[in-house]
């Protein structure tokens, strides 16, 4: 039996075999021309290339420090609203219109307001990516905190606890599987709206890069930096699951005695 630490990776490289097996064999079969779809053996050897040249690298760490700290700023910022929004109802459901006609906006269409008020730089990555990362930790959060069982609330208020205590000893602590699922959903977004960010109005960066070899034709370097954004996330992913572990290992050891 595999030890439960190598099951994700053992899952992930399967995985990964299985695409890249596909992948070949539709080149082979020659579906689509050579020049749009290129082999896996071209593919690798553009990635070579850009591994050997500075150039991935350099874009790589620079896309993926982005996503990871928009997304750390975007989960604290929707916790809080979360936590916010269960304190004063009031605030909860005005907060709620705002999300609704927000969350549904895709991040390239903040990209143009963006630079216009905030120009290039860190402010505008840090502005869209929060902007579209931020929903859900704050739904995911606001809804496990209202759902919480009343018998747990109604145990700490016998105890003793007052509003505060009854939030960070009982109420959130209940809430935080759910609110990692939302955390874990918001670094896929997270990302994304860092590559497009990069594609619009970057000068560096992954989809920065993306962008250019696009234009010059060059497919195999195109599809090669996509599967690096591909592992990308599952390296995001990984370390999301790493801290919910770490924070919240006691419901996955519950969830686990149960089955």
């Amino acid at each position: 039996m595999t030890p439960p630490l190598l099951r994700g990776p053992v899952r992930v490289a399967v995985a990964l075999a299985v695409v890249l097996a596909l992948w070949q064999a539709v080149h082979l079969a020659a579906i689509v021309p050579e020049r749009y779809f290129p082999g896996i053996p071209a593919v690798l050897a553009a990635f070579g290339d850009m591994i050997a040249s500075g150039d991935l690298l350099s874009g790589w760490a620079l896309t993926f420090s982005r996503a990871t700290i928009g997304l750390i700023a975007a989960s604290l910022l929707g916790i809080g609203l979360a936590i916010l929004s269960d304190l004063s109802p009031v605030f909860g459901r005005g907060f709620r219109y705002i999300s609704d006609v927000l969350q549904p906006i895709p991040p390239a269409a903040f990209v143009p307001m963006a630079v216009f008020s905030l120009g290039l730089g860190t402010k505008l990555y840090a502005f869209v990516v929060i902007l579209v990362t931020v929903w859900p930790p704050y739904l995911n959060g606001s809804a496990a905190l209202e759902a919480v069982s009343p018998v747990q609330v109604a145990t700490g208020r016998m105890l003793g606890c007052g509003r505060w205590t009854l939030l960070w000893r009982i109420k959130l602590p209940s809430a935080m599987p759910e609110i990692f699922a939302g955390i874990r959903y918001a670094a896929t977004i997270s990302l994304v709206a860092v590559v497009v960010s990069e594609m619009l109005s970057g000068s560096n960066g992954i989809g920065f890069m993306i962008y250019k070899k696009a234009f010059a034709l060059r497919t195999a370097d195109v599809f090669a930096l996509m599967f690096v954004v591909g592992l990308n996330g599952v390296l995001m992913n990984g370390l999301v699951s790493l801290l919910r572990r770490g924070v919240v290992g006691w419901h996955q050891k519950m969830m686990e005695r149960q089955e």
